[in-house]
């Protein structure tokens, strides 16, 4: 599934990979000014959750 999230500031593209690879996330890109990537159904809200306590999305 393909999930978009508003981005809270601008950060570092590799650093948000590297938190959501533990959780299957994959093709990670931010567009226009959302951040945009790819995850499987029952590791979303994990990986939104890892997400949201580092700050990086809203």
């Amino acid at each position: 599934m393909k999930v978009l999230y508003p981005i809270k500031n601008l950060v570092d593209i590799k650093v948000v990979k590297e938190t959501i690879k533990p959780f299957g996330g994959r093709c990670a890109k931010i567009v226009d000014g959302n951040l945009e990537y790819q995850i499987k159904d029952e590791n979303q809200t994990a990986a939104y959750e890892a997400l949201k306590d580092k700050a990086y999305i809203e």
